[in-house]
């Protein structure tokens, strides 16, 4: 009788394996994925976007960039030919911001992806422009397409000299009143910064807590600060805008969340000599 319940036990699970097994099959679902397929890479980043910001230097400046074709699956042992289009959605504009040395590029056999060059027509760009290139894998031959990473965004930006790394002294007037405060603000790299406290001292002398940093861009005097988290407190997040003045000085405007109770300032900062 034991022996009975024994076996009992072990079959249940085996036959409920089956079924779900059955069921999965017919449901048309692939437990086992024995394909490959192509996609950007750069097409699982937020919004499927990529920015590409450049430093205008002369009228005929021409600079290099790149997006990555990637081969998801095991190698294979011959060429993958993948042709890419533009699509119709781009706003920026064939010859007048960007070319295409080449629309047809071929990842080799036993490789994981190809590099698709693209020349950044920077000397005609505005200031005032934003343009995005919006590329499409449109054939890969015999090889499945990405249904959800066969297309990126190129966004295209024009950047002026930045230079924001420093020591600052801060007055933040929002929650909690007004609080002065000291920053340091590091390069990352060009035109992305972090600033030692976002909250500009709201954390650590309102509610005793540590400073929140963040990281932030600056292209031509306008900051964007996005979904940088709260390490101190876990709030949805960090966003903002700033923009640097003509004598130096920065300003942002903060907020970590939508709720009626989130915190939130506007943040004077003044360079320290």
């Amino acid at each position: 009788m034991k022996m009975k319940s024994t076996l009992l036990l072990f079959l249940i699970p085996l036959l409920s394996l089956a079924v779900y097994t059955s069921c999965m099959e017919e449901s048309g679902y692939t437990i086992l994925w024995e394909g490959f397929e192509v996609e950007f890479d750069e097409a699982s980043r937020p919004n499927g976007a990529i920015r590409r910001i450049v430093t205008k230097n002369s009228n005929n400046q021409v600079d290099q960039s790149t997006v990555r074709v990637n081969l998801v699956g095991a190698h294979v042992g011959q060429p993958i030919p993948v042709l890419i289009g533009v699509d119709p959605a781009s706003t920026a504009v064939l010859g007048v911001h960007f070319r295409l040395p080449t629309r047809e590029v071929t990842i080799a056999p036993n490789t994981s992806f190809i590099e698709v060059p693209i020349e950044i027509l920077t000397g005609n760009l505005a200031a005032d422009e934003t343009p995005d290139l919006i590329l499409r894998i449109l054939d890969a031959g015999p090889t499945k397409i990405s249904a959800n990473y066969n297309t990126v965004i190129v966004e295209i930006r024009l950047a002026c000299p930045s230079d924001l790394a420093g020591r600052y002294r801060t007055v933040n007037t929002g929650t909690g009143g007004t609080i002065n405060s000291e920053v340091v603000i590091t390069e990352i790299e060009p035109f992305t910064y972090r600033i030692s406290d976002i909250t500009g001292g709201v954390y650590s002398q309102i509610f005793e807590g540590e400073d929140n940093p963040a990281i932030f861009t600056e292209l031509c005097g306008v900051i964007t600060i996005a979904d940088q988290p709260d390490v101190v407190f876990g709030s949805p997040g960090f966003n903002g805008t700033g923009r640097v003045n003509t004598d130096g000085t920065i300003r942002i405007s903060w907020n970590n969340g939508t709720e009626e109770d989130s915190d939130s300032g506007v943040t004077i900062l003044t360079p320290i000599p």
